[in-house]
C-alpha cells in the first residue's frame, strides 16, 4: 500500500484473526502500526495512521520524516564513473540499474 508516498506491507495475524501493517519506507527507529479485523478497512485504518502521525508531527512542531524516496546522489571518481557506463553499456543496463544490482549484491553478501 502507498499513501502520501509512505508504503506499508501488510501482515496477518492467524492468532488474534486481525490484519496489520507498519511503514516500511522511514528507517529503523521509527515505526507507524495500523491494524484491522476486516481487510476492506485496512487501507483506511493505513491512511488515519499516516495522516495522524504528521498531524502529530505538526502538533510537536517536529518534522514529518519523509519517506525514503528510492532516489540517492553518489559521488564517486571520474575513472569509476567512466568504467560503470562502459561495464553497463557492455552489460545493455544503464548506470542506476548497475548501481542497483552492486548494492543489492552487497547487502545481500552480509
Amino acid at each position: 500500500m502507498n499513501y502520501k508516498g509512505y508504503e506499508a506491507s501488510i501482515h496477518f495475524d492467524e492468532e488474534d484473526k486481525i490484519f496489520w501493517g507498519e511503514i516500511t519506507n522511514l528507517g529503523s527507529k521509527s515505526m507507524i502500526l495500523f491494524h484491522s479485523e476486516n481487510a476492506n478497512e485496512l487501507e483506511n485504518e493505513f491512511h488515519i495512521s499516516v495522516d495522524a502521525y504528521i498531524e502529530t508531527c505538526e502538533k510537536t512542531g517536529s518534522t514529518p520524516k519523509k519517506p525514503f524516496s528510492g532516489k540517492m546522489m553518489i559521488r564517486t571518481t571520474p575513472s569509476i564513473h567512466a568504467k560503470a557506463v562502459a561495464s553497463a553499456k557492455t552489460q545493455g543496463i544503464s548506470v542506476n540499474k548497475l548501481v542497483e544490482q552492486a548494492i543489492v549484491e552487497r547487502i545481500e553478501a552480509h
